[in-house]
């Protein structure tokens, strides 16, 4: 390594002490980027599994032999979004990267860089009882899991800058990564050393006081004596004062390592570190956001009567313990989250021969919620209660080992995998009332409850892939899981003369067992076609948030694990190297899937008994002459209730039932697309100049059982300019300059919103009515985000 390389890695590390609270040894796995059979000239930005391009058995060449099993498996509805065509792209988040994948949308959560991520609307599920983060959707950052034991995923430590590519594992994927898989599972896959080979740094600013300055370090070595080493590391500050007034700041530090300690003996490390803070963004009724939608006219920031109708402000109690409420922006209550997150993995590989290989992981991940916020879990007199503060730590493990063989079976070219894993999580969270007119600082007041539990998950996993014609390809695999949940959930009730009073306990101790089979086929018939059919399930265990809280806030909520039995057929066509398109179908049975509603009283989760889910997603990618390009997502989503009666209440002692059965999934639009049209220009003097435009569209979608409620479709527009310039003999290799405006026409969408439960009519006598779309529309329970208005946002990037 020569000096300058020296003088990288210390810069490197020294800003990873800097951004790290404390001092966790952190490890994870280099898997390089494969896209195999790819043009020689430009890869595909997006297309389905590359596992059958070599001209033999999809899934059996040498160089994916070598990978672990989860790496791009023949059969499995997987999509590879490369991030290489979006270097030009303005990227505050991963929102950019995955609406490229068919079958993927992305809301707004509560926060900035809170995203709620859903596969084939599997995640779109959460009211405002669930805090953050996202369920139903496994995620893994180079492989090591960054979903927690309890199936609760976050999106604040993914700064799409880290990433060379995305896996998106779509349907139920539970054979292949456990509990929680229900919908599918996402890989976020790193630069290595090898990838970065120096230094790149970057820049980007703009509209609403967005500036991310982020820098990637990394080298591969080779020593005689001690082996190859491979390192990279990654760090990102990102801050804004929001659309919304709600303004965040992120920073982040990532170290990936790989060292060849012997030709048959690697270890892999993965660490990362990150801080975020960020306000809240305040949710509105639907009348609000057609008014309003920003927040900033009015006088949002203060509660007043006069803005009652235009500010959607939120009501505590005036002493901040119980008692009389007053009404209070999230301003003026200073609700913001403030959390720190480690994660630290290691892995050790070894080769027993050229055909056997043992893999053994552990990761370590902590998450301490310095002064996190709760959305509004209670509806109180007057109008919506909260949100409250949440505070401490989520501490958790996972251990893994697993053997994978590549031998014959009964004269078949086979691989045979086998692991065994286990995981679990300890929560502790104290919820307190906020205090009135506290502004930034959100000062707390008496406390009103505390979480308190702990979640495991032991079991294994096997699969077998066999090559049974050259061009042919047959998958079994199978998973078994054992969950635990068990804790106590305390509320804290105030009687109004302040007197002390016995807390109201609820006590969980839930298990489930599941079991998961998968088989699949995949035929390559030639280099052009590929045909691939796929049976699958998945499961996903309740956490003990939704089991702590009943549709009439009180016991235990006796939730059964969902289950989600799904078909896939799917056909790939490659008649060119500058030409992919891929269109699957789907077909997908649900069992007890949890739905979370928000009532007039409390949110709280429900299974419904079966529903349908299915649909057709496509992908392609086009170049039809030189530097054009056209890229192009699509998602028809077709779900529904087949049996499933709403319980409204009771009138007279008798239960209010409502039969939901061939109404829509809330929550979950039809259609999606996602198309980028650019040219670039490919040779002479003006060659690395180039644009594009982008068209994103999301069609209208219900947010109410009763499908009262419809939420407007929306169109954007996105103008991207830029400049990209090798330079010879020169100590900065590249530069690379883009300008974009994103939501040219300033168009006002819904970005984000919350599934409503449907209620009687109110009165002196309660009728078995449903509630009309005028009280959902003017209910502050409704959870709506407006999406960001029109933006201007440039960068530099500098590659040495």
């Amino acid at each position: 390594m020569n000096s300058r390389s020296k003088l990288m890695h210390g810069v490197a590390l020294g800003v990873l002490a800097l951004l790290s609270s404390s001092p966790i040894v952190h490890a994870q796995q280099a898997l390089p980027q494969i896209t195999i059979g790819a043009a020689p000239v430009r890869p595909p930005a997006v297309r389905e599994s590359t596992a059958g391009e070599a001209g033999i058995a999809p899934g059996f060449n040498p160089v994916r032999a070598k990978l672990p099993i989860y790496r791009d498996p023949p059969g499995q509805t997987v999509t590879i979004v490369n991030t290489k065509f979006l270097k030009p792209t303005p990227l505050a988040d991963v929102r950019r990267v995955l609406e490229y994948s068919p079958g993927v949308s992305v809301q707004q959560g509560n926060n900035p860089r809170d995203l709620l991520i859903s596969i084939r609307g599997s995640g779109n599920r959460l009211g405002p009882g669930f805090p953050t983060g996202i369920r139903n959707i496994m995620l893994y950052e180079d492989g090591f899991p960054i979903t927690t034991a309890d199936g609760n995923g976050r999106t604040d430590l993914l700064d799409p800058h880290s990433y060379t590519a995305i896996d998106v594992y779509r349907g139920p994927s539970s054979a292949l990564f456990g509990n929680y898989a229900y919908g599918g599972a996402l890989n976020f896959r790193t630069f290595s050393g090898a990838e970065i080979d120096g230094v790149h740094t970057g820049s980007e600013f703009g509209s609403f006081g967005y500036v991310n300055n982020y820098v990637r370090v990394g080298k591969a070595v080779v020593d005689s004596t001690l082996g190859a080493f491979d390192l990279s590391f990654f760090a990102s500050d990102a801050n804004s004062s929001g659309y919304a007034r709600n303004s965040f700041s992120g920073k982040q530090a990532k170290l990936l390592g790989r060292w060849d300690v012997t030709p048959t003996d690697r270890v892999i490390v993965k660490y990362i570190a990150n801080n975020l803070r960020s306000e809240f963004i305040n949710r509105e009724n639907i009348n609000v956001f057609n008014l309003n939608p920003f927040q900033q006219n009015y006088g949002c920031s203060i509660a007043v009567p006069l803005n009652l109708n235009l500010c959607n402000n939120l009501n505590v109690p005036a002493n901040g313990i119980s008692g009389a409420l007053t009404r209070q922006s999230v301003w003026q209550l200073g609700t913001h989250q403030n959390s720190l997150r480690q994660i630290a993995g290691v892995q050790f590989e070894h080769d027993f021969d050229s055909a056997t290989t043992w893999r053994s992981q552990f990761t370590y991940d902590y998450l301490d919620n310095i002064s996190g916020t709760w959305p509004p879990p209670i509806v109180g007199p007057g109008g919506q209660g909260g949100p409250v503060a949440l505070r401490g730590p989520t501490v958790g493990i996972t251990a893994q080992t697993d053997i994978t063989s590549h031998t014959d079976l009964f004269g078949f070219p086979a691989t045979h995998f086998l692991q065994f894993f286990y995981n679990n999580a300890k929560t502790t969270n104290p919820l307190f009332n906020q205090i009135a007119n506290t502004w930034y600082s959100g000062a707390i007041g008496a406390q009103v409850a505390k979480l308190d539990f702990y979640t495991s998950n032991i079991g294994l996993r096997a699969r077998e892939e066999i090559a049974l014609a050259p061009g042919l390809t047959g998958v079994v695999g199978f998973s078994a899981n054992w969950n635990r949940v068990w804790g106590v959930s305390t509320a804290y009730n105030y009687p109004a003369n302040l007197a002390p009073r016995f807390p109201t306990q609820v006590a969980v101790d839930n298990d489930y067992w599941n079991t998961a089979p998968e088989a699949s086929l995949t035929y390559r018939y030639n280099p052009e076609w590929q045909v691939r059919a796929r049976y699958a399930t998945g499961y996903g265990t309740p956490t003990f948030v939704f089991l702590t809280s009943t549709r009439n806030g009180v016991g235990q909520n006796p939730l059964k694990a969902q289950t989600n039995m799904g078909v896939d057929l799917g056909v790939d066509w490659t008649p060119r190297p500058d030409l992919t398109v891929s269109v699957t179908g789907f077909n997908e049975w649900h069992r007890n899937e949890i739905l979370t509603l928000n009532n007039a009283l409390v949110s709280y989760s429900q299974n419904i008994p079966s529903s349908l889910h299915r649909g057709v997603e496509l992908n392609a990618d086009w170049r039809p002459f030189d530097g054009w390009r056209l890229i192009a997502a699509y998602t028809f989503n077709n779900q529904f209730f087949t049996n499933y009666w709403d319980d409204l209440g009771s009138v007279g002692g008798r239960a209010v039932l409502y039969n939901r059965a061939g109404n829509r999934i809330p929550n979950v639009p039809p259609h999606t697309v996602t198309m980028r049209l650019g040219y670039d220009q490919p040779y002479g003097d003006l060659s690395g100049l180039g644009a594009y435009a982008e068209y994103i569209f999301k069609s209208n979608y219900t947010i109410d059982n009763a499908n009262f409620t419809t939420l407007p479709s929306y169109s954007l527009i996105n103008l991207n300019a830029h400049y990209n310039h090798d330079i010879d003999n020169f100590y900065v290799k590249n530069i690379e300059l883009f300008f974009e405006v994103s939501n040219v026409f300033n168009r006002t969408y819904v970005s984000g919103a919350f599934v409503v439960a449907n209620s009687l009519l109110a009165g002196p006598i309660q009728t078995p009515l449903v509630w009309p779309t005028g009280g959902l529309v003017t209910a502050q329970g409704a959870g709506i985000i407006a999406g960001q208005p029109r933006a201007f946002t440039g960068g530099i990037k500098l590659r040495f």
